[in-house]
C-alpha cells in the first residue's frame, strides 16, 4: 500500500503495454462512436480492423505516450506538453500514411484546417496531444499503476498473448481484404482460391459497413482537383450510412 503523500510512479513490461493498447483501442472506438451520434444523429462503424470495436489509432496514441512519459511523469508540464506534442503529431502522421499506403483510404483530412501537413495532421491537433500528454502523465498513469497492482500477473500475460495472436490475424486479413476490394473496384476477377475465399467473405457491402468513415485517396484528390478548378460538384467518397446520403452528395444535388 502507498503511504500518504507518496507520488504513486508507474512501472511498464510488455503485457501491461498489450493491456493498455486494448483499453485505448476500446475507449477510442466508443469516443468516435459517440462523437458520431452527436455529431450527425447516428451510430456508424468506426473500426480500424474487421474484427473487434478497436481503434487502432488511439491505442498506437495511449502506448506510444505511456512509452515516452513513463521517465518524465513528474517532470516539468512543459517538458510533458513539447514530447506529447511531438510524439502525437508523428504517430498520427505516421498511421494517416500507413493507412493510405496499405488500403489506398484515408479516415481524417485536416486539409479546411489551418497549419495542417499534407492534411494527415495539424497545429489544433497537435496542442490537443500536448495537453492530452499532461493528463496521461498526471492523472492516467497513476490511476493505471494503482489498477495494474491488483491484477495478476499470471492472467495478464496469458490476456496478452490470446490478444497479440488475434491482432496479427486481424491486421493480416484486413490487409488482404481491403486490397481484394481495390481491384474489385479496378474490376479484376479473383486469380485464385484466396481472393474467391475473400470476395466471398469480405464483398464491397460487408467491407462499407465495416470502414464507413473512411474515404478514397482518388476521391479526395478529385474533390481537391474541383475545389482548385472553382467546380460545386464533388465526388462522393464511398460511406454506408444506411437510407442517408453523406452531406457532399447533398449539397451537389
Amino acid at each position: 500500500m502507498k503511504k500518504k503523500g507518496v507520488e504513486t510512479k508507474m512501472t511498464i513490461n510488455p503485457e501491461r503495454l498489450v493491456a493498455i493498447f486494448v483499453a485505448c483501442c476500446l475507449i477510442g472506438y466508443a469516443v468516435e462512436e459517440l462523437w458520431c451520434y452527436f455529431r450527425h444523429g447516428y451510430f456508424e462503424s468506426r473500426h480500424s480492423l474487421i474484427y473487434g470495436p478497436l481503434s487502432v489509432a488511439y491505442g498506437m496514441g495511449g502506448s506510444l505516450l505511456t512509452l515516452l512519459l513513463i521517465k518524465l511523469q513528474y517532470q516539468h508540464g512543459w517538458l510533458i506538453f513539447l514530447v506529447s506534442f511531438i510524439a502525437g503529431t508523428v504517430a498520427e502522421y505516421i498511421c494517416s500514411l500507413g493507412q493510405e499506403i496499405v488500403f489506398g483510404t484515408v479516415a481524417w483530412d485536416y486539409s479546411n484546417l489551418p497549419l495542417n501537413i499534407n492534411g494527415r495532421v495539424c497545429l489544433l491537433y497537435s496542442i490537443f496531444w500536448g495537453f492530452l500528454g499532461l493528463f496521461w502523465a498526471k492523472i492516467v498513469m497513476p490511476g493505471m499503476e494503482l489498477i495494474f497492482e491488483k491484477i495478476p500477473d499470471k492472467p495478464l500475460q496469458i490476456f496478452a498473448i490470446i490478444f497479440t495472436v488475434f491482432f496479427i490475424f486481424d491486421c493480416a486479413i484486413s490487409a488482404m481484404a481491403a486490397l481484394r476490394m481495390n481491384k474489385r473496384d479496378e474490376g479484376k476477377a479473383a486469380a485464385n482460391a484466396v481472393e474467391e475465399f475473400l470476395d466471398e467473405h469480405y464483398d464491397d457491402d460487408r467491407m462499407h459497413k465495416i470502414y464507413a468513415n473512411s474515404k478514397k485517396v482518388d476521391d479526395d484528390e478529385d474533390q481537391t482537383k474541383n475545389n482548385s478548378e472553382g467546380k460545386n460538384t464533388v465526388k462522393s467518397a464511398k460511406f454506408f450510412r444506411g437510407d442517408k446520403k453523406d452531406d457532399t452528395d447533398k449539397n451537389s444535388e
